[in-house]
């Protein structure tokens, strides 16, 4: 009888994902920045091996965070926010720094992640769970934060929604309609590093950046207004979660990699059936 409530922060953790996350991979999906998302994530991993790799040297300030989740969403704010500033701060001044060097970007903190728990144990077997996505085991302070910080993203994003797109999408238009387009972009960059940065911590950088993308480019398959990819990406996003949290309890498999396989099938499926009717 109470078998199915050992999972239930789990549950909730990826509704929240599923609900909230997808506004915030619309800008950058908008803003034509998508593989920030997949960068910024694995610079916030770095962040966190590095607080990790801190600890198991005895600096007092990575000492004092006593548990893992707290060294985890330290570092994850304390290198993924700078990360997105220094990356995106570019990127929205239109000086455009190409997919390659983001490429590079990701393949530099993958490499010094690796690099940093060669030396620590510790550190290497929780950002391996992490990679995989940590959520069974979720805590309830880890659940907290992780909802404060989706809840306030997604309000933010969603109330001054207007002014972010038209500052990220068309920023010689907004700047003659008189609004401040650096102001709004930093803002807007704040906002997603730090629901990224607490994602990051808490559900590893592959369900971040699934959450991120996947709902919206299901969205996108059928929804032919910015407010109908709006809503259907919050839908995609719940239909994809509560579908992978499903095969992941069913058959007993990983739940990140089962929620992110489930939103990479429902889009390849549903992509199929649109180019079918297309061509008909």
């Amino acid at each position: 009888m109470t078998e199915p409530f050992l999972f239930g922060k789990a549950l909730w953790a990826t509704i929240l994902l599923g609900a909230f996350l997808p506004i915030v991979g619309r800008h950058l999906i908008l803003g034509r920045a998508v593989l920030l998302g997949l960068a910024i994530p694995q610079i916030a991993m770095t962040g966190i091996a590095f607080v990790f790799l801190g600890a198991s040297l005895h600096w007092p300030w990575a000492e004092s965070l006593h548990d893992e989740s707290s060294k985890a969403l330290v570092g994850s704010m304390l290198f993924g926010l700078p990360g997105l500033f220094l990356i995106a701060t570019p990127w929205n001044h239109r000086i455009r720094m190409s997919e390659t060097w983001l490429a590079v970007v990701y393949l530099g903190s993958v490499s010094i992640s690796n690099l940093i728990l060669s030396t620590d144990a510790v550190g290497e077997t929780y950002l391996d769970d992490l990679f995989h996505g940590k959520l069974l085991f979720i805590g309830d302070a880890e659940l907290r934060w992780l909802g404060i910080a989706l809840v306030f993203g997604f309000l933010v994003l969603l109330g001054f929604r207007r002014r972010f797109l038209l500052a990220l999408t068309d920023p010689d238009y907004a700047t003659v309609a008189g609004i401040a387009v650096a102001g709004w972009t930093m803002l807007a960059t704040l906002v997603c590093g730090t629901v990224i940065g607490a994602t990051v911590a808490t559900a590893g950088p592959l369900v971040t950046f699934g959450f991120l993308v996947l709902p919206v480019l299901t969205a996108a398959t059928f929804a032919k207004s910015l407010s109908g990819n709006l809503w259907t990406s919050v839908l995609a996003g719940l239909a994809i979660a509560l579908a992978g949290f499903h095969l992941s309890y069913r058959y007993d498999l990983p739940l990140g990699d089962s929620v992110v396989a489930t939103g990479c099938g429902i889009l390849l499926i549903l992509r199929l059936i649109s180019s079918f009717r297309t061509y008909r």
